[in-house]
């Protein structure tokens, strides 16, 4: 329910003027993503590069830009939307997390088929990006 009230609030957002802006599609996927860069670490599933490169492929992958760098990342049209969502799923993930048995939450995150997706995005944007966190 809390992500409705987030859609519709990014929705507003993204009606403002500007190029490339995420469609609610992406938005939902920034959120779904950005809860497994929050909890795959957390429950070991994951070390905390392969979460960074995931946050920065989702951001490359809703705005559509082609840029490498983080400072390029954050000025993309549309990337203070995907940011936003992002942070809002960091923020209901660690409140579930604190809520849920750990157990449970990693069993869920561990069989979550957008992991796969994830780690697909994360080997993507390394071999494109020329591995900003080599060996990890």
């Amino acid at each position: 329910m809390r992500a409705h009230y987030l859609m519709a609030a990014l929705l507003g957002l993204a009606a403002m003027p500007a190029a490339a802006e995420p469609g609610e599609a992406a938005l939902q996927g920034a959120i779904r993503l950005g809860t497994l860069a929050t909890l795959a670490p957390l429950c070991t599933l994951r070390d905390e590069a392969w979460a960074e490169d995931l946050r920065r492929a989702t951001i490359q992958s809703s705005t559509g830009t082609t840029v490498q760098d983080d400072a390029g990342l954050r000025a993309a049209p549309g990337s203070n939307q995907t940011i936003s969502a992002m942070g809002y799923a960091e923020h209901e993930a660690l409140e579930d997390f604190a809520e849920a048995p750990g157990k449970a939450t990693c069993d869920r995150v561990a069989h979550d088929p957008d992991l796969s997706r994830a780690d697909r995005m994360v080997r993507d944007f390394r071999a494109n990006n020329g591995a900003l966190h080599p060996g990890s």
